[in-house]
């Protein structure tokens, strides 16, 4: 099942969301908002990233399947960005492809 939450913001303070995971064994790399990680154990990927779309900006976190390592990624980044923002929106995206 793919998995994507957007969290929207106005990103007035950068956040590096790679740093933050960069010490956990599923980090492959990353650098500001953009973080790969990938489970050893059950090879689920999740990517971050920083989006301009139509207008919008927000931080994309998605996985093509569900799993614990998504909910870290998760739970991390919304706690760091709430670190430099008031202000969050969280999505999640039905129908993805």
């Amino acid at each position: 099942m793919i998995r994507e939450l957007r969290i929207y913001s106005y990103f007035s303070l950068p956040t590096d969301l790679a740093a933050e995971m960069r010490d956990w064994p599923e980090f492959v790399r990353g650098d500001d908002y953009s973080t790969e990680l990938r489970s050893l154990d059950t090879n689920e990927s999740v990517t971050v990233s920083l989006k301009d779309e139509d207008e919008d900006r927000f931080v994309r976190i998605y996985s093509p399947a569900a799993g614990s390592l998504f909910d870290r990624v998760t739970g991390r980044t919304v706690y760091a960005l709430s670190q430099h923002s008031d202000n969050l929106m969280i999505r999640h995206v039905s129908n993805v492809a």
